[in-house]
């Protein structure tokens, strides 16, 4: 994958981490998915909306913009599809170089859009408790769902939750993506083949709903991780990109067939 990157100029926006972390007094309801969002970031929003959210939360920042591409062949010759936006990164550097945000976009049939965002977070300044930062998620998020062992799990209402297995709930392999373990078109062949377990998959898992969820293993709270997911979107996504690529192998194909010389007999 080829990579841009971009340097904010403007002056940060946003105070110490703490500050977002800062206690809620109030408690606010479970929100929709549309309404979630880690440091400003929406899943739906555009690839300017969100390098307007990593310029207000860090503007001394570096964007990278990652291309994706599909290689295919007609049989014979081998070729690259165009590129395309597949992430925006945002990297800041603090002990070392970190990347705090990360963000998955959909495309590039349609208009990208964000389809997935990651938050990885060390070395807190001012850690608060493990129970100040539960009330602050709490706060913004409303109650959560769910929990994927003592990590809280948000699911969107009115969709099918496919973070959802019969023993208990089950995130896959997404947090390896937050991580970067596992690629996220692993994450949706995971779940392609938890379809034919046990598991209440729906068939069409482009049917599926958005989940998010937040992971603070000390006390004080030093690090923590986030990952938010539209997991319907994000496996139309892959469907998408994997026609688009037999398209254009199938013409590819056509095309030397139509240009084929019998050898001389």
């Amino acid at each position: 994958m080829k990579q841009q990157s971009s340097t904010f100029s403007a002056v940060r926006h946003l105070g110490r981490i703490s500050a977002i972390l800062a206690l809620s007094v109030c408690a606010a309801p479970a929100l929709a998915a549309p309404d979630w969002d880690i440091l400003g970031v929406k899943l739906g929003m555009t690839e300017a909306e969100v390098r307007e959210k990593f310029e207000a939360y860090d503007g001394s920042g570096q964007v990278v913009a990652v291309d994706g591409n599909y290689s295919y062949s007609d049989g014979v010759n081998s070729f690259r599809t165009p590129d395309f936006l597949d992430t925006l990164e945002l990297r800041v550097t603090r002990r070392s170089i970190q990347i705090p945000l990360k963000v998955w976009f959909s495309g590039p049939i349609d208009d990208p859009r964000v389809i997935a965002v990651a938050r990885v977070e060390s070395n807190l300044p001012n850690p608060v408790s493990a129970a100040q930062f539960q009330q602050s998620l709490q706060g913004k998020y409303g109650q959560h769902s769910t929990t994927a062992g003592t990590m809280p799990v948000w699911e969107e209402a009115d969709k099918p939750s496919c973070v959802q297995a019969s023993w208990g709930t089950d995130l896959g392999d997404f947090p390896q993506v937050v991580t970067g373990q596992r690629a996220i078109t692993r994450a949706v062949t995971s779940l392609e083949g938890n379809q034919s377990a046990s598991g209440p998959l729906p068939a069409d898992l482009t049917v599926c709903g958005s989940f998010l969820y937040y992971t603070a293993p000390s006390d004080p709270v030093v690090s923590i991780t986030a990952g938010m997911f539209d997991v319907g979107a994000i496996v139309a996504t892959q469907h998408s990109r994997n026609a688009w690529v037999e398209e254009l192998r199938a013409e590819a194909v056509s095309k030397r067939e139509g240009q084929a010389q019998a050898p001389r007999l």
